[in-house]
């Protein structure tokens, strides 16, 4: 599996809430970005649950709906835009976990 690592500061959006971010190859015609990214998600929904893409996290918790425990995935989320394939990560601990799982994978 291919991916960059980024560590999120305040020139990234989103950095308020996450301290990582990867960024899987764009689909090219010897790419697999989209496959990588497709890999990875479902990863990352069997080790911490569903989570809502970046974009709709973000409403959610900026709007005055009372939010109940378990409505945002604490760990992460993932953004699709534009055939940017990125996950964002809550800190170091979920980014660990990411790469033992997929540090053999290539």
């Amino acid at each position: 599996m291919k991916y960059q690592v980024t560590d999120l500061d305040r020139r990234f959006s989103h950095s308020a809430s996450f301290n990582h971010m990867l960024t899987f190859s764009k689909p090219t015609w010897q790419g697999t970005g989209v496959l990588d990214f497709d890999r990875a998600r479902r990863w990352m929904n069997q080790t911490w649950g569903w989570s809502q893409d970046v974009d709709t996290r973000n409403a959610i918790e900026h709007s005055n709906i009372v939010l109940q425990q378990g409505d945002i995935n604490l760990h992460w989320a993932y953004s699709a835009v534009y055939k940017d394939y990125r996950i964002y990560l809550a800190g170091d601990k979920e980014l660990a976990f990411f790469q033992l799982a997929h540090s053999g994978t290539e």
